[in-house]
C-alpha cells in the first residue's frame, strides 16, 4: 500500500506543467537505450514502466526474503488441535475439577439428572431403588452427585447384597445392584419373643420376616442353643450344604418339601419333610453324601405301595452303623 502511493506521487510529479506553462509531452518522458551489439536499438520504456519494473522487483525480493506462502491445511490442523484442547479442558474441569466452577454450575439444565437406568433388581422395584438412592430426577445434579454416597445408601436396603453406580454424562446414572437370595428362615427368640430371619447362601441374617410375607423356606431351629462357638459355626456349614444340595431340586427332594432342619445340643442334624412327619436323622458329619443316599432310600420308597411304603416309617437314621442307613417302620395293627 505504502509503495504504491510513493510509485503514484512519483508519477504525478513528472506529468505536472512546467513553470512556463508548457507540458511534458509523453515522448520527451522516455530515454533511449543503447543499440545493442545487433546495431538496432530496442524499444524504448517509459520512466514510469522503469520505476513500476524497479519497486516491483523490490517487492518480490523482500518476499521471497523474509515471508513464506499460508499453508490453509496447517492452519486447519492448528485450529483442530486448540478444539481439541479446549474440549479435553472442559471435561477435565467437570469431572475432576468441579472447585473451579461456579457455585450455580450444578443447576445447569444439561447435568440434571433425566433417566436411570437399573438392572439386577427382581425382588426391589426400580421405584424402591430410585427413593432408596436419594436421587431426584430432574433435581439432582450429576456434577455433585457422588457415587460412594448412593452406593452406601443402597447398601443400607436389605435385599440389596451388593450397589454399584456410574455416571453416564451428561444427565443419566446406572444403578446395578445384586439381591440377596434367601435360602432359609432362621428361628431365634428375641425380646419379643420367637423371630424369623431371612438367610442368604452364606448363613448371613439380612432381613426379619415381616406378617404376611414370603415364608415357603425351610426353617433352621436349634442354631441359637448350641453354647460352643465353633460347634455352632460347623453346625451351620453343615446346614448349608445341606441347603445347596436341596435347592438342586431333585425331583426326590426338593427345597419345598423340606418344613424344618433342626440341630440339637450336640450340632447334629435332624430334618423333617412337608408331607410325613417322621424325622430323618443326619448326624454332624458328611452332609453331601448323606443327602444324595437320603434321594436314593426315598426314591425306593416312594415306589412302594402298602406295607413298606413311605407312610410307614417310623424314623429314617442316615448315619447307622459302617454309613449304613437304617429305615424304621411302625408297627402294623
Amino acid at each position: 500500500m505504502f509503495l504504491s502511493k510513493v510509485i503514484n506521487n512519483i508519477s504525478s510529479f513528472f506529468v505536472k506543467k512546467k513553470k512556463n506553462g508548457a507540458g511534458y509531452l509523453k515522448s520527451e518522458l522516455s530515454v533511449q537505450s543503447l543499440p545493442g551489439q545487433s546495431g538496432h536499438y530496442p524499444g524504448r520504456k517509459s520512466r514510469l514502466a522503469r520505476l513500476r519494473q524497479l519497486f516491483s522487483r523490490k517487492k518480490k525480493t523482500s518476499y521471497n526474503n523474509y515471508s513464506r506462502p499460508v499453508n490453509k491445511r496447517r492452519l486447519l490442523v492448528k485450529g483442530a488441535g486448540l478444539t481439541a484442547a479446549a474440549l479435553v479442558l472442559l471435561v477435565g474441569i467437570v469431572v475432576g475439577a468441579k472447585h473451579l466452577l461456579p457455585d450455580n454450575f450444578e443447576k445447569l439444565p444439561i447435568f440434571q439428572v433425566s433417566a436411570i437406568t437399573y438392572s439386577g433388581n427382581k425382588t426391589l422395584s426400580n421405584e424402591n431403588l430410585r427413593e432408596a438412592s436419594g436421587i431426584i430426577l430432574h433435581q439432582s445434579s450429576l456434577v455433585g452427585l457422588k457415587c460412594a454416597n448412593v452406593e452406601a445408601r443402597l447398601a443400607k436396603v436389605p435385599w440389596i447384597a451388593q450397589a454399584e453406580v456410574k455416571k453416564n454424562w451428561p444427565s443419566t446414572v446406572e444403578i446395578s445392584i445384586v439381591e440377596n437370595v434367601p435360602q432359609a428362615l432362621l428361628h431365634s427368640e428375641g425380646p419379643d419373643g420367637n423371630q424369623l430371619q431371612y438367610i442368604d447362601k452364606n448363613g448371613h441374617p439380612f432381613m426379619a420376616v415381616k406378617p404376611g410375607a414370603e415364608i415357603d423356606f425351610p426353617v433352621i431351629t436349634g442354631l441359637a442353643e448350641i453354647n460352643d462357638p465353633v460347634l455352632q459355626q460347623k453346625s451351620l456349614d453343615e446346614v448349608l450344604i445341606f441347603l445347596e444340595k436341596i435347592n438342586g431340586n431333585n425331583p426326590q427332594l426338593p427345597a419345598q418339601s423340606v418344613s424344618e432342619i433342626h440341630l440339637n445340643q450336640d450340632g447334629e442334624m435332624v430334618v423333617y419333610l412337608v408331607e410325613y412327619p417322621f424325622p430323618i436323622f443326619f448326624g454332624n458329619s458328611n452332609t453331601s453324601k448323606k443327602y444324595y443316599r437320603l434321594v436314593q432310600v426315598l426314591k425306593t420308597l416312594y415306589k412302594q405301595k402298602g406295607k413298606g411304603s413311605i407312610s410307614q416309617i417310623e424314623y429314617i437314621q442316615m448315619d447307622y452303623l459302617n454309613d449304613k442307613v437304617l429305615v424304621a417302620q411302625t408297627q402294623s395293627s
